[in-house]
């Protein structure tokens, strides 16, 4: 038995609240340079504005988040950061669990936290995974925590 499961912010609220911050301030900066209250340098702000916040809006929205259960280990990536799979065979970890938590309000917000030996990573879903190894303490947001939860009883019946 295998779980994947792949999480973005593409077609959130966020992404329709970012677009309704950034087109107003996009056309308040157009307007000012075209009118000329900007001055003779206003082209510049004109620039950075339009270019930093149409990149920052696809940076956001191809923040994503990968996690694979096997039968083996859990695995899990996090695009654009990290393209490659960062895996945690069965038997490194030592706990895992899924709880039934808002991590926004949880773990202070949504997106990738780090804190000490701590990794979050939490985007709009009700469930969290929970897993504790020697090292660290990792974290991550899932819309499927029933089929974890049975491939965490599948591990632990093979323990056995």
């Amino acid at each position: 038995m295998v779980v994947n499961e792949q999480q973005s912010f593409r077609g959130t609220f966020l992404m329709y609240g970012i677009i309704l911050l950034e087109l107003p301030t996009l056309v308040l900066i157009s307007t000012l340079y075209f009118t000329g209250k900007l001055g003779e340098d206003g082209w510049i702000a004109l620039l950075i504005v339009g270019t930093l916040m149409p990149l920052a809006f696809f940076l956001f929205m191809n923040i994503t988040l990968e996690t694979r259960m096997d039968d083996s280990s859990f695995r899990y990536k996090s695009g654009p950061f990290q393209s490659s799979w960062k895996t945690f065979k069965k038997e490194d970890i030592k706990t895992i669990t899924v709880h039934k938590k808002d991590g926004f309000l949880d773990y202070g917000g949504i997106g990738i936290r780090f804190s000490g030996n701590t990794k979050v990573y939490i985007f709009l879903a009700d469930h969290v995974i929970e897993i504790e190894t020697g090292k660290r303490k990792l974290v991550f947001s899932t819309h499927k925590p029933r089929e974890f939860e049975e491939m965490i009883e599948s591990w632990k019946s093979s323990k056995s």
